[in-house]
């Protein structure tokens, strides 16, 4: 008798455990989702099943501050503006574009208009300044997918949440 009242107790101590891991489950999603994005950046593609294909197209021109630096990362600010809320019910995962304003065009590709102000510009052979007028000009940015659906996302926060689980029955 002695022994059934213990596994009972032991029983609702663990389906306490349990309830409480269930409503961490969005904070591992959300996890698992910082952790994918960045595998993206640090892949230079979008990572689905483990694999980045297709990678990023390179950039058509190269410089002395570009040339064997990763796509996507030049101070850093994309990257570290991504970011995943585990809400009670659900994970959202994105960007503020006010701080990134560029993070869409480059996660989804397409044209764009560029506006450019006037300046002043130094003549790389002689060193005169001059003037350079505004202007615009249309961009076809190709798509670089950093943020999107990716059952490795599931795959990583299932793994996590069966070793907690794990956890809890093996004490």
């Amino acid at each position: 008798m002695q022994d059934i009242r213990k596994l009972a107790e032991d029983l609702r101590g663990k389906s306490d455990e349990v309830r409480r891991l269930q409503k961490r489950i969005p904070r591992y999603v959300a996890a698992a989702a910082e952790k994918m994005k960045d595998a993206n950046f640090s892949a230079q593609g979008f990572v689905e099943n483990g694999t980045a294909r297709p990678r990023w197209k390179k950039r058509k021109r190269e410089n002395h501050l570009t040339r064997g630096r990763r796509i996507l990362y030049g101070t850093g600010d994309l990257q570290n503006n991504v970011k995943a809320k585990a809400l009670a019910d659900r994970v959202s995962v994105g960007v503020d574009l006010s701080k990134v304003p560029y993070a869409k065009i480059h996660n989804e590709g397409g044209q764009f208009v560029q506006y450019v102000k006037a300046h002043i510009r130094k003549h790389y052979k002689t060193g005169k300044r001059y003037q350079v007028r505004a202007f615009s000009r249309k961009l076809n940015m190709p798509q670089r997918k950093f943020l999107g659906y990716s059952p490795d996302i599931f795959k990583s926060a299932e793994k996590d949440i069966r070793y907690e689980f794990d956890k809890i029955f093996k004490h």
